[in-house]
């Protein structure tokens, strides 16, 4: 119940005052953001589960899993950019899209389910089959006008340069 009453609250602050990259780590310490990382990862997880139970026809035979997860991102600062690396295998590259609008980049792509073959009884059917968004604040110093991708065996790349001091 604890846990349900923060996330409430947190989602009043995100919801009231979109901070920029300088206020949100002047305002969160890093104990605070490892706790809001933790909250989303726990939501992440709540919605899996929801979706596995109620969404899906598959019947539970004894094989289960504590955590299901969502498709991951390394952040790397390569020191003129930053490159993103998210995984996203079995999308075509044509339901990828990166959008960038008020400093907030947004991952979007679908991957489709495989037709299940007749009298096959699936025991266990993990991968990740749908739409998803991942959306992430980006720093001041990054060039939004300037992002490229490229999306190879299942790994979409986000190159987004930084903007050069003057």
């Amino acid at each position: 119940m604890k846990k349900i009453v923060q996330i409430l609250i947190l989602s009043g602050l995100l919801a009231g005052n979109t901070l920029t990259a300088n206020e949100e780590n002047a305002f969160l310490s890093d104990d605070m953001t490892k706790e809001i990382q933790k909250m989303k990862q726990d939501m992440d997880q709540i919605f899996h589960q929801f979706h596995k139970k109620f969404l899906t026809s598959s019947e539970d035979v004894g094989f289960s899993d504590a955590v299901v997860k969502a498709p991951a991102v390394d952040i790397v600062d390569k020191g003129d950019h930053y490159l993103i690396k998210a995984d996203i295998p079995g999308a075509e590259s044509k339901s990828i899209k990166v959008a960038q609008k008020d400093g907030i980049l947004t991952i979007e792509a679908s991957t489709l389910k495989e037709e299940k073959q007749e009298g096959e009884k699936y025991i266990r059917q993990e991968r990740f089959v749908g739409h998803f968004v991942k959306m992430m604040t980006l720093p001041v110093d990054a060039d939004a006008s300037k992002i490229k991708t490229d999306y190879k065996n299942g790994v979409l790349e986000v190159i987004i340069p930084k903007r050069k001091e003057k």
